[in-house]
């Protein structure tokens, strides 16, 4: 899976959360693992509009608050 913004938000919600060691697409999934309490494995079979429905809070704010 390479999506470039969901690598971007990835890192993003790594920062914000506290995931250290954790970028990309990984921050994303510990997140949803964390908010809704799914297994590592059901998180990692979402599709990319799946996953770009459940983190579009993160996709509305500027991607220049991100760098």
């Amino acid at each position: 899976m390479n999506d470039p913004l969901l690598e971007k938000i990835g890192d993003h919600i790594a920062g914000k959360e506290g995931y250290h060691g954790l970028r990309g697409i990984d921050g994303i999934y510990r997140y949803l693992i964390d908010k809704y309490h799914w297994q590592p494995l059901e998180v990692r079979k979402l599709q990319m509009e799946d996953l770009h429905l459940l983190i579009a809070g993160y996709e509305e704010k500027a991607t220049t608050d991100w760098d």
